[in-house]
């Protein structure tokens, strides 16, 4: 609006003048619209525009609206058009409102100020209500135990910023499709006039009085697909005249049509900006199902390796408490002092005299030339020995025996264990660290903050426990048998208890030993049980045949089923054996504990009462407690039974526990048949595609190739508009103007109409086209490298999908070899265990060597599995035909076992978000107590909100 004083006007006229220019701005600003007008209104549009490209179902999404779940850290709870400011840098807030020594606008805190940037509710669902959001102390106090792989995939659809940062760059390629739309549909402007409005004019006419005028215009116009721009002006000029007089009044009707013939003309050109929006939405909308497809797969194996590092822990803690037994077993080896010692002495000093105290003791043998020593010494002993003789070489071997006999043994292989154990502790340190970051890495992928607790489900690794921790518990129970106990039954040279204390020892020993018996034989019943599984995969056929859920299982040829076989044959007969052993020790036992809780027993065994027992007055079962002594038949005192007794109870122990190792190598060789990987192949089908297969699928269903070989076209339609722009201007324009006359008292009478209509042809000559020129070739370049582009992600994916392919392959042959190396290790390390007790230090290498074997075996084992199911995801995805469920899982069986979602551990609901629904258009949005807005916000100091 433009008003026009004149300097004659009086002063009460441009008062009035004044009033009335106040007056129509003020209801010229009344009609605009608002933010929340506008907002909603490109929200409709462009919904619109998205929904009719989520036309397919491989690429249709559940959710594509702005609004993120009101769960989540990023969630906005302010109203939108009424933003509040968020919390600002202290010293960079200085100068919104101070800036070089200019005051700035002071009504910045008007719509208050938030207390946090990320939601200050989001805690609320984790069960945890704080009046204010503190990133160190309220994110700590967050704890999520046991979270499964369906759970993660909730929470990174709650809270993943890069999955609303996709969602959003589908409503922007969108929002571009409502522009262009607006580009060729009906808009309001006219012939030389940019924007409807109005011109006011204040001035004398030639008799000198004051008139005012007024000039509004309004116009439509419409470029239509063939390229004719059509345009119509409604034009209205009114004279008042001021101090009394008339008023004239005129409209007119301006119209004009412009049809391009060459340069600007045909529907390839007009319609091109709007074809390239509209085909963008789509391959956003495809990006957008692709990113689900990548964010499961990457939330999947992120999980998968901290099972893997997970259960290295859980190897590795196996591995020391192997360690640290055999290490407790070649202490008592190495803490033995031998009853002897002897050093080299070539000969015996002449005149040398062994003192009476240590004679007995102390001698030399003239055949094989050593001083030998028999029993302990003491210091006394000791100056003794070196007193028989000043002889050099006699000297030398008295202090060469005196140290063999002073000194606590410690053997190489102790030494070669413990080093090998501190190594393990830390390789456990170092496992436990990774662990921990590979955790908070994690959560920073699923959009939290790495400092909340957070546990994982490893169920998962339920398959991959070899050995029930019930055998490894009932073994350590036998070894603390022996310890707490054992030491009562076992009489020292040195101490020699009574019949009555050695009786009441064993009887205990008995009781705890009768304990551990019957938990042995409930483990006998489950082991026995695991052969069930093995025999259904070998009375199967080659194909792959369901074990444990959805895990398969399935032999690659006839030879390694019959392996298979052969191995778990061995594996029956290791079973019986132990079976036999343990019923004919259960007999021995209960043959024991019904002897000895006898009254009087030994004595109840001697029927004749001569005071001895014999043989033949012994049960029939006592010769299997010491087989080689038990054959003579020798008469025994009552306290030679009893120590026959104990002697047979430890015999006992050490037999059962035995028989528990022995278990653990049966039961590890028969879980490490049945752990099997997800078979890959295609709905419908039992066998796997082959690779030529699997790629032709790929190539068919990736959906950025599909936007890539949509984007070929593309290029190739910009060379044709690039080519229109070469051309010569050809126009033809038809307008007129049809209006009143100025003293019409009817304003819209056009019967005096004095215009007249014009038709003409605009013809410009391309003479200058050097940048057309160069953008046409420009085009014809883009063109080739976008059909090079193409062919190179083709290939990309042709490399992708093959190299998941064979990677699949190898894994599973791998699996099959680590299934064979587990059981080499596990009797390796049975074998070298029952050796490592006897003398030599090559049976203490053989140890550490099945030590390292059972570990590497195990450790390969996950590894391998965890690599097969990777590379199978990989597959799937790389081949686009991975189906995302509307909670963001993969519809396949193994991830659908269990429907339970994170979402009944929240106390907030989940928001339905549908399409194109507006959560925070309800009435119930957050109201801020503005209250009053202090220029300057101090450091630590935030104006107080009423939060609800």
């Amino acid at each position: 609006m433009l008003w026009i004083f004149s300097p004659q006007s009086s002063t009460a006229q441009r008062r009035l003048s004044f009033f009335a220019c106040v007056v129509l701005l003020s209801l010229l600003l009344a009609t605009g619209c608002s933010r929340r007008f506008w907002r909603r209104q490109a929200e409709r549009d462009t919904y619109d525009a998205i929904l009719r490209k989520l036309n397919d179902p491989h690429w249709a999404v559940p959710r594509t609206d702005l609004n993120a779940d009101p769960r989540s850290r990023f969630y906005d709870p302010w109203d939108p058009d009424c933003e509040p400011l968020p919390p600002d840098d202290p010293a960079a807030h200085e100068s919104m409102h101070f800036v070089s020594g200019r005051r700035g606008y002071k009504n910045w805190h008007k719509l208050g100020t938030a207390p946090s940037i990320e939601n200050p509710h989001w805690l609320n669902s984790m069960g945890i209500r704080m009046d204010n959001t503190d990133p160190v102390l309220g994110h700590s106090q967050v704890s999520l135990a046991d979270v499964t792989l369906q759970d993660a995939v909730e929470l990174t659809y709650i809270h993943s910023r890069e999955y609303q940062t996709a969602i959003e760059d589908l409503y922007l390629t969108a929002l571009a499709v409502t522009q262009q739309e607006y580009f060729l549909g009906i808009r309001y402007a006219g012939p030389g006039v940019p924007v409807p409005g109005f011109t006011g004019t204040l001035s004398d006419d030639a008799n000198g009085r004051e008139t005012i005028g007024w000039n509004p215009s309004i116009g439509l116009t419409q470029l239509l697909p063939a390229g004719t721009q059509l345009a119509v002006e409604l034009a209205n000029n009114t004279l008042w005249l001021f101090g009394g007089g008339t008023s004239s009044s005129g409209t007119s009707l301006a119209y004009s049509l412009t049809q391009p013939l060459l340069f600007r003309a045909g529907r390839k050109v007009v319609l091109e900006a709007l074809t390239q929006a509209d085909r963008n939405v789509l391959y956003a909308a495809r990006d957008l199902a692709r990113f689900r497809q990548i964010l499961f797969a990457g939330v999947t194996s992120d999980f998968l390796l901290i099972q893997r590092q997970l259960q290295a822990i859980r190897n590795l803690e196996t591995n020391i408490r192997q360690l640290e037994d055999q290490i407790s077993i070649r202490q008592a080896t190495d803490s033995f002092r031998p009853t002897g010692v002897s050093s080299d002495l070539r000969t015996f000093p002449e005149r040398a005299q062994i003192p009476e105290s240590i004679q007995g003791r102390l001698s030399y043998d003239d055949l094989r030339h050593t001083l030998d020593w028999i029993g302990d010494i003491t210091p006394a002993d000791q100056e003794a020995i070196v007193s028989v003789s000043d002889d050099p070489d006699y000297q030398s071997a008295a202090a060469q025996l005196i140290r063999m006999r002073e000194i606590e043994i410690t053997t190489l292989s102790s030494a070669q264990l413990q080093t090998n154990l501190n190594q393990s502790r830390n390789q456990m340190e170092d496992a436990s660290r990774r662990l921990a970051d590979l955790t908070d890495l994690f959560k920073v992928s699923l959009g939290l903050p790495p400092n909340i607790g957070m546990t994982l489900d490893n169920s998962l690794l339920d398959q991959f426990t070899l050995i029930d921790p019930t055998l490894v518990d009932l073994d350590q129970r036998f070894r603390d048998l022996q310890e707490e106990r054992g030491v009562s039954v076992i009489p020292s040279e040195d101490e020699t208890p009574s019949s009555d204390e050695l009786l009441d020892a064993i009887r205990r020993y008995l009781t705890s030993l009768k304990e551990l018996r019957d938990q042995l034989g409930g483990v006998l019943h489950d082991v026995e049980a695991e052969f069930g599984p093995v025999r259904d995969i070998l009375n199967s056929s080659a194909d792959a045949v369901s074990v444990r859920g959805a895990s398969k299982r399935r032999f690659f040829s006839e030879e390694e089923r019959q392996r298979v076989l052969g191995d778990i044959e061995r594996d029956e007969k290791l079973f019986d054996l132990n079976e036999r052993d343990f019923v004919a020790w259960s007999a021995l036992m209960e043959m024991l504990i019904e002897v000895t809780a006898r009254e009087n027993f030994p004595r109840s065994l001697d029927e004749n009462g001569d005071g001895l027992v014999g043989a033949n007055e012994l049960p029939d079962s006592w010769i299997q407690l010491r087989p080689n002594s038990s054959r003579d038949d020798v008469d025994r005192t009552f306290y030679e039974v009893v120590l026959e007794a104990a002697s047979g109870v430890q015999e006992l122990r050490e037999n059962m526990q035995k028989t528990v190792q022995s278990l653990t190598v049966v039961q590890a060789d028969l879980r490490v048949e049945i752990i099997g990987v997800n078979a890959f192949h295609f709905p419908g089908h039992d066998v796997a595609p082959d690779i030529e297969e699997v790629v032709r699928i790929g190539l068919a269903r990736r959906h950025d190739l599909m936007n890539a070989r949509a984007q070929v076209m593309d290029a190739r339609r910009r060379i044709e508009v690039a080519a229109n722009a070469l051309e010569a201007t050809l126009d033809v324009t038809f307008n007129g103007t049809v209006g009143t006359r100025p003293t019409s008292r009817k304003p819209f009478d056009f019967s005096g109409d004095t215009g007249q209509p014009n038709a003409g042809l605009a013809i410009d000559s391309p003479a200058d086209k050097i940048a057309e020129r160069n953008a046409y070739n420009a085009a014809l370049i883009d063109y080739q490298r976008a059909r090079r582009d193409y062919m190179a992600l083709e290939d990309l994916v042709k490399q992708q999908i093959r190299e998941s392919w064979r990677q699949l392959q190898v894994s599973e042959q791998k699996l099959e070899i680590d299934r064979q190396a587990v059981r080499v290790a596990a009797l390796q390390y049975d074998i070298a265990a029952i050796d490592a007790t006897g003398p030599g230090q090559n049976n203490a290498l053989n140890l550490l060597n099945a030590l390292d074997a059972v570990l590497d075996a195990q450790n390969f084992l996950m590894s391998d599995w965890i690599t097969y199911e990777i590379s199978r995801l990989n597959i799937y995805r790389d081949m686009g035909i991975m189906e995302i469920d509307r909670r963001g899982l993969w519809t396949d069986s193994f991830y659908l076992q269990s429907d339970e979602g994170f979402t009944s551990a929240l106390d907030c609901p989940p928001a339905d978000l549908l399409l194109n629904e507006d959560v925070r258009e309800s009435d119930e949005l957050p109201v801020l107590d503005l209250g009053p807005s202090p220029d300057i916000i101090q450091p630590g100091i935030e104006p107080e909100l009423d939060v609800p």
